[in-house]
């Protein structure tokens, strides 16, 4: 980051002074991360475990839970210990075959059926904290705390953790901040601006599409004159399993400071305002003229107060409806209905329209989720759409595949032909539709068996349907035609696209693939690469040009008929495969990073102009 010249003493007397704490910073982290280890070991056992499965390798990960399997049928009410098992192992429909059975109910047997997405199989011969989680999991917030008050437990620490995320859910709630923290900073026309940035996780501990989102509209805004500084949540990285962590990372330039406190709060608003005392010492480290929020809701309440505490406006960027992505985490379309319908559904929508409207403006991804926040009362005047963009440096990578393949030492044929895709490995992203489509082409009959012989789907990345979906392609009979690496290093990346002859993105039909917009679709047609994808919104967007002309393929979603023959007919044309990918190419020009960035600053600078403003007016 290239913070202004009054500004540098203040940051390096900051950073020497963190790194004198290096050895206090470890054993802080330790604790840190012990006392999150034991609770979520108390509160969730079940997903403790799949959690530390997540660490090993694949391989390890699925041989780990066929063992557990085999161990519970073993073990008298083993049933608990052996539904963990499948689940680990991928098989999903085993693990729900074992909590479906009749018979005595286990703790662990409940707290996988959470986990599964049944907690309506939850019984009451369940504990009550299970209880409480299954509620909780149904929507059922307040009825959640009920069970807890009901069994005698309404002061234990997972009553007081269940309360605190309710208050924070409530329509209206503030998080309390200092009030003689009173700092304007206005930036006069020309005067470079420094914003400070609030956000959930980032590189190089995470490598989601959110975090990547963050770090290049970073580098963008730096590039385009606008100095940054992100703060993460509190806690952040040392509970994802990292204690070996810095109070800050730079990664390319960029600076990511950490709230670590010593002692982490017991509960989430406690922690939101660890948070807020973070931001408040950053204010006077780096004098923003802008706050910007990114979702969830936590982050805006934290960018609200810390605004009400030194004057400084507000922006928040609301990346996806957070309650969109927790009903589609549903398996079971009933449920999905009964989430839908839930108490948490509501308070959601109705805290963060709240601060949507409240925020000086607020930026989104897709035109879809724009009409949904102006159906939620935030104005359009104050919104500005922001989608994916591509680093631009992708516009300069000229690999064929076979030249990706040799780099990445990926052995396959010479001749082969290779579908698939880079991004995480959650349900609704559809790989399980793109495994069916491939199966179904092999076991055409009108399909050459050339071609056959040639296909391989390659699905990089790491997430929680990885072991299901090597589960699925075992009972395909794909495993020979399949390539899983796992999570690659963030250089990689843009390589494994480019050893890809097609990338798909069979986004199953929920309302979040709806109104939000992936990177990925993006970034592949700046290397060149043809995209086959679902019809929804969100991806419509991506893949029809301004001039209404296709730069990809769409299908209809969840349907592996339909997106086998798209795929067969792209395969079998290698000129159209050229021509989409030389217009997804040159249509991925007007989307760099570089040509956003105006965007935030033409909103950027309009809160600042509002807040002086009001100053002037004695508002």
């Amino acid at each position: 980051m290239n913070s202004l010249p009054v500004h540098a003493s203040r940051r390096m007397t900051s950073m020497v002074a963190r790194a004198r704490q290096s050895g206090p910073r470890t054993l802080r982290n330790t604790r840190t991360l012990g006392a999150s280890a034991v609770q979520h070991l108390i509160d969730d056992p079940a997903l403790f475990a799949v959690q530390i499965s997540r660490r090993m390798p694949l391989a390890a990960r699925v041989g780990a839970g066929r063992a557990l399997t085999a161990l519970g049928a073993l073990l008298p009410r083993g049933a608990g210990v052996s539904s963990l098992g499948a689940f680990m192992a991928g098989d999903i429909d085993r693990a729900s075959e074992i909590v479906e059975e009749p018979g005595s109910s286990t703790a662990l047997k409940g707290e996988v059926a959470i986990l599964l997405g049944r907690p309506d199989l939850v019984t009451g011969e369940s504990s009550p904290s299970t209880r409480a989680r299954a509620a909780w999991a149904m929507g059922d917030l307040s009825g959640a705390v009920v069970i807890l008050d009901s069994a005698g437990r309404g002061t234990s620490p997972q009553a007081r953790r269940l309360r605190s995320e309710l208050q924070l859910l409530t329509a209206g709630h503030r998080l309390e901040a200092p009030r003689n923290a009173v700092h304007r900073t206005h930036a006069p026309r020309g005067e470079r601006l420094r914003v400070l940035h609030l956000i959930t996780n980032s590189l190089p501990h995470t490598q989601s599409g959110y975090a990547l989102r963050t770090h290049n509209i970073l580098r963008g805004l730096r590039d385009h004159g606008i100095d940054s500084l992100a703060l993460t949540r509190t806690g952040y990285p040392v509970m994802i399993g990292k204690p070996w962590c810095a109070d800050e990372d730079v990664v390319d330039g960029i600076h990511y400071r950490r709230a670590l406190p010593a002692k982490l709060a017991s509960t989430p608003e406690g922690r939101l305002r660890q948070e807020v005392d973070e931001a408040l010492e950053l204010v006077d480290e780096f004098r923003p003229h802008v706050l910007h929020a990114t979702t969830d809701y936590r982050n805006a309440l934290v960018a609200q107060a810390v605004s009400e505490a030194t004057g400084i406006p507000w922006l928040f960027e609301v990346r996806g409806l957070m309650e969109q992505t927790w009903i589609a985490s549903h398996r079971i379309e009933e449920l999905r209905q009964v989430a839908a319908d839930s108490e948490k559904v509501r308070r959601i929508v109705e805290q963060e329209s709240g601060l949507a409207r409240e925020a000086g403006a607020v930026v989104t991804l897709s035109r879809t989720m724009a009409e949904t926040l102006n159906d939620r009362g935030v104005p359009a005047e104050r919104m500005s759409l922001v989608p994916n963009g591509v680093d631009a440096s992708l516009l300069e990578e000229r690999l064929d595949p076979a030249e990706a393949r040799a780099g990445l030492e990926l052995q396959l044929p010479g001749d082969a032909l290779a579908v698939g895709s880079v991004s995480a490995l959650v349900d609704y992203e559809g790989h399980d539709v793109l495994l069916r489509a491939i199966a179904h082409i092999l076991a055409d009959h009108s399909v050459p068996d050339q071609l056959k012989e040639r296909l391989y789907v390659v699905i990089v990345g790491d997430g929680v349907t990885a072991p299901h979906l090597a589960e699925l392609a075992a009972g395909l009979g794909l495993s020979d035609r399949l390539v899983m690496p796992g999570r690659v290093p963030r250089s990689q990346a843009r390589t494994w696209v480019q050893a890809l002859d097609l990338v798909a993105v069979p986004r199953k039909d929920f309302e979040v693939t709806r109104t939000v917009t992936p990177q990925k679709p993006a970034e592949a047609m700046a290397l060149g690469r043809p995209v086959v994808a679902s019809d929804l919104p969100a991806l419509r967007e991506t893949l029809i040009g301004a001039g209404g002309e296709n730069l990809g393929v769409l299908v209809p979603p969840e349907s592996p008929r339909e997106l086998a023959t798209a795929i067969l007919d792209l395969l079998d044309n290698d000129a159209r495969r050229a021509d989409l990918g030389t217009r997804g190419r040159a249509a991925a020009m007007d989307r760099t990073w570089p040509a956003m960035m105006k965007r935030y600053e033409v909103a950027y600078r309009a809160l600042v102009e509002k807040t002086a403003e009001g100053t002037r007016r004695g508002e």
